[in-house]
């Protein structure tokens, strides 16, 4: 049976050691809402964040070579900025 989005994003909210960043790019944090819905995210989400704006996006994350936004490099310099904020902030935690 198919599971629903919210049945799919409570399942990985009550994964114990998954703890992290939703970081999206012009979705309007509709990812990060579906695991705030559902319940128990204060113990699976760090930080929530959506660089919507392209100018902010480019400050955050850097420009992109060839001008796009959904590109897999963009992607890799989202998943390396994003953790190295959470290593940094709870290296002390």
């Amino acid at each position: 049976m198919k599971k629903s989005t919210a049945e799919k994003a409570l399942s990985l909210n009550l994964i114990k050691p998954l703890y992290g960043t939703i970081a999206e790019i012009g979705a309007g944090q509709e990812v990060a809402r579906w695991f705030f819905k559902v319940g128990g995210a204060a113990g699976t989400i760090a930080k929530a964040m959506s660089a919507y704006d392209m100018t902010f996006s480019d400050e955050i994350y850097g420009k992109e070579d060839c001008g796009r936004y959904v590109v897999e490099s963009r992607v890799r310099k989202m998943l390396q900025h994003e953790f190295n904020l959470l290593d940094t902030r709870l290296s002390d935690k």
